[in-house]
């Protein structure tokens, strides 16, 4: 039972770590080693062990004829328990047009929100540690900037522009900051979409 469970949890592990690098994809490792990152890998592997502690404990054997080796119903524990946990981690019982979900899924944003503050505070303490942006202006370059960025990423829904849209006009119409502050905000939001490397090489290039 003792290899069950581990493989069980290191599925139930594998979903969650899936999910981390998906979401942050310009510092996946980053994102695991935070501890909102190490929870949340947690939380999916013990899930795991749990759903295949009560599968193996009801005696369940999924329809499959008496004679068939323990081995097999084994593994179709460990899948099951697994891949089932995580679906039912990401449930949600809060009403269809509810902006917050109720349920196992509300546990999982709010660790997911853990790791984003976490992840937030080190991209703002890299980006403003250096001067990548230099000889570059927001008035002249915001636009070209985010161009260039956009077209690095493989996918870029709507909302993400629209975002950004509108995270510009604020800023063009914002008389408190002078234009290095302004270029200082518009790089944090385009090193949360891109990345660092991905908008140095972009300032590097409109310096070009």
């Amino acid at each position: 039972m003792t290899i069950e469970m581990f493989l069980a949890a290191l599925t139930g592990g594998a979903i969650g770590l899936a999910e981390l690098v998906a979401r942050y994809r310009d510092k996946p490792v980053s994102a695991l080693l935070s501890p909102g990152g190490l929870l949340f890998v947690f939380v999916n592997a013990s899930a795991a062990i749990v759903a295949l502690i009560a599968l193996a404990s009801s005696g369940y054997t999924f329809g499959l004829p008496a004679e068939t080796p323990p081995v097999n119903l084994a593994v179709i524990q460990v899948i099951t328990a697994g891949i089932g946990s995580a679906a039912v981690l990401r449930m949600s019982f809060g009403p269809v047009n509810g902006r917050a979900g109720a349920g196992p899924i509300a546990l999982l944003n709010g660790i997911l929100r853990i790791a984003d503050s976490e992840l937030e505070r080190k991209r703002a303490l890299s980006r403003l540690s250096h001067n990548d942006l230099s000889g570059l202006s927001f008035e002249r370059d915001h636009a070209a900037l985010a161009e260039l960025c956009c077209h690095l990423m493989r996918e870029f829904d709507l909302a993400e522009a629209q975002r950004l849209g509108g995270l510009a006009a604020e800023l063009s119409h914002r008389d408190d900051l002078t234009d290095a502050d302004k270029l200082d905000c518009w790089g944090l939001e385009l090193t949360r979409l891109v990345g660092e490397r991905a908008l140095r090489q972009a300032a590097r290039r409109l310096r070009d």
